[in-house]
């Protein structure tokens, strides 16, 4: 289903940068900018998606003070891809991944937990019970094509606000309720992993989601972007290149 373009503007939004308790640096590294299996900017529609389920979420790796966090680890064809994936962009092994969090209950933002078996898993507060819902959903719908969606749900614990040292699990309704990107300062630069909030560049510029028929939450969506424009320097959107501000 596609969903219906609002008409708001381009209303100012309000900062929604958050307060953290410590001055921590941390350094980022883009793994993957994902890409939707359809886009309606490039003439798509969802009757004849030319890229085939599921899409690919952009995956973000933080490293801080004591920890080296993994932001929505990206489904691939197999844990090596992924693992190459991380070695490419940072020289570092799966196993130096401390932890990973996942902006909200869609399978492909939650899926690629299984290739971190050893890092905590983590997701901000509402979430956890969707994700588990989602999977056994997944699980019902399972194929038999030996890429089992199954995962144990119950290891994904629940975080809020400042949750490690200079990362911030911020809330950014629209798209889905609880969805919760993550915010930092690296190099003078307020960043925003925005996941779904911003799926691309063309939602961004347009002020809407996808995959949202409510039209109560596709208002919430423009509202949070318009947000997002007033409060960031560099964006991540969940299925896209960087944006600039």
């Amino acid at each position: 289903m596609i969903g219906k373009a609002l008409s708001i503007g381009y209303a100012y939004g309000m900062n929604i940068f958050p307060e953290f308790s410590t001055a921590s640096e941390v350094r980022w590294d883009a793994l993957i900018f994902g890409h939707l299996f359809w886009n309606r900017y490039f003439g798509e529609t969802p009757d004849n998606p030319p890229r085939g389920a599921p899409s690919t979420c952009s995956s973000v790796l933080i490293r801080g003070r004591g920890y080296c966090l993994m932001v929505d680890p990206a489904i691939r064809h197999s844990a090596e891809e992924c693992y190459f994936d991380l070695n490419r962009r940072t020289g570092l092994l799966p196993e130096a991944v401390t932890h990973c969090f996942s902006t909200h209950h869609h399978f492909d933002h939650w899926n690629g937990l299984k290739y971190f078996p050893n890092a905590q898993w983590l997701t901000a507060k509402g979430n956890a019970p969707l994700i588990a819902e989602a999977v056994r959903e997944a699980v019902n719908r399972d194929p038999g094509d030996g890429l089992s969606p199954a995962i144990p749900a119950e290891r994904i614990q629940e975080v809020s606000g400042e949750f490690l040292p200079g990362v911030y699990a911020l809330p950014l309704p629209g798209h889905t309720d609880s969805l919760h990107g993550i915010a930092f300062r690296s190099g003078k630069k307020r960043i925003l992993i925005a996941a779904d909030s911003v799926m691309t560049s063309g939602h961004f510029a347009d002020r809407i989601t996808e995959f949202q028929p409510d039209p109560a939450m596709q208002k919430t969506a423009a509202s949070t972007i318009a947000d997002i424009a007033e409060s960031f320097d560099l964006v991540v959107p969940g299925h896209d290149n960087l944006i600039v501000l």
